[in-house]
């Protein structure tokens, strides 16, 4: 409960002689009551400063503006066995945005899988994105946002005795269009 009462069920507390104290009792409560004001934190460890620094770079080229005063990035001991990275908010005003990566985790193989990884969890953060389980009409993901994926559009891990072509760096391009703007029409190659 606030510490401050309505000034109208103040006066009806208040016997009748203190009522002349009433005005300064409602300001001193109106000065007590007041939010504390928000100063937003940038702090990102420098392992992950060139995803973070992409990441606005390319919502910056489609017009799209995002709050780069407000995010702290860095790993994080306390997340889950299963979670390699968490955002503690959805795009909340007023909130200190928070990025944690699992150390303990081997989360990527690449820079493709790192940068997916961190593009993800900012499109929680920065873009209010929740995750997307849709598929496209070749049954691969429709979208970055998908949970537990970060090697939508990384390069072969096994080249040797493959026989489907398993680079898919040339889906990037998509996967971050479609991160910034969901509409984003389906790409030729999600229909071979």
């Amino acid at each position: 409960m606030s510490p401050c009462l309505k000034p109208e069920i103040l006066a009806t507390l208040v016997p009748m002689d203190l009522r002349l104290l009433l005005p300064i009792i409602i300001s001193s409560c109106l000065l007590t009551c007041t939010k504390a004001e928000f100063n937003p934190t940038y702090q990102v460890n420098e392992e992950f400063a060139h995803e973070v620094q992409s990441f606005f770079e390319e919502a910056s080229s489609r017009g799209i503006s995002v709050d780069t005063t407000n995010l702290i990035l860095d790993f994080d001991e306390s997340l889950s066995n299963v979670t390699c990275g968490e955002c503690n908010s959805f795009n909340n005003a007023g909130t200190q945005r928070r990025v944690g990566i699992n150390p303990n985790l081997h989360c990527w193989d690449n820079q493709f899988e790192k940068e997916a990884l961190i593009f993800h969890e900012l499109g929680h953060c920065l873009l209010g994105r929740v995750h997307v389980s849709d598929t496209l009409p070749n049954g691969e993901p429709k979208s970055l946002m998908v949970s537990s994926n970060v090697s939508l559009y990384s390069p072969c891990k096994y080249v040797f005795g493959q026989v489907i072509d398993c680079n898919n760096v040339h889906k990037r391009d998509y996967y971050i269009d479609e991160l910034f703007a969901s509409e984003t029409p389906v790409p030729t190659w999600a229909y071979e």
